[in-house]
């Protein structure tokens, strides 16, 4: 199994418009076929340029799924 990985910082301003954009994306990129399955998760972390961190996990079978 093969984790595709995607670490962003967003700006507190659009947060909440973001994620409701990012769920629709994940549910996009799990349609393509190429993924098995998708983690959003909050970085519980403090950056010195503020915002929130967040990882997207997508899993796939192999790296030709990529």
């Amino acid at each position: 199994m093969y984790i595709y990985n995607v670490t962003i910082n967003i700006d507190e301003t659009i947060h909440q418009e973001w994620l409701v954009w990012i769920e629709n994306h994940i549910r996009e990129m799990l349609a393509t076929g190429r993924f098995l399955s998708a983690r959003l998760i909050q970085v519980l972390v403090e950056e010195e340029t503020g915002g929130v961190t967040y990882s997207i996990q997508y899993t796939a079978d192999s790296r030709k799924s990529f």
